[in-house]
């Protein structure tokens, strides 16, 4: 960070504050997979301290740590930008969205046996719609001359 703020000639404070404000700047080394639970509020309403909960007890490590192997590190962060299917998590560049407790073992043991794990939504849904189903636009589009007033 300081060659950084040498090199664009500005204060070293300057590069320090970007670099611990944004969680997406690692300030240590990371795991071969970095864990990241969302937090926010959408997520806490559905029970993402339960998700955070689970990944220390699978991982066996807390918030912030590495396992002893260095495959997996923990870390809680703010808004991944997928509060419509929370409680999710980040692991490197997958989202893994609608989680069910169960869900977060299985993504969890998956990686630890060498599989990749489906991303997306875990419910079944598709990306972001209703969790409930679609709820407008539901029917065709309406015929050619729709919304054209034929007395003008």
């Amino acid at each position: 960070m300081n060659y950084v703020a040498d090199m664009l000639n500005m204060p070293r404070m300057r590069v320090y504050e970007v670099a611990t404000f944004y969680t997406m700047f690692n300030r240590e080394p990371t795991g071969k997979y970095h864990v990241q639970v969302c937090t926010t509020t959408p997520c806490m309403l559905r029970n993402a301290e339960d998700v955070v909960t689970r990944c220390k007890k699978n991982l066996g490590i807390d918030v912030g740590g590495t396992t002893k192997d260095g495959m997996f590190t923990l870390t809680e962060v703010e808004c991944l930008g997928a509060c419509v299917n929370a409680p999710m998590i980040q692991i490197n560049d997958n989202y893994y969205e609608d989680l069910s407790l169960d869900d977060v073992d299985e993504i969890l043991n998956d990686l630890k046996a060498g599989r990749t794990p489906k991303a997306g939504p875990r419910s079944g849904r598709l990306a972001c719609e209703p969790a409930g189903g679609l709820t407008s636009l539901t029917e065709p589009p309406p015929g050619p001359g729709f919304g054209v007033r034929s007395d003008l």
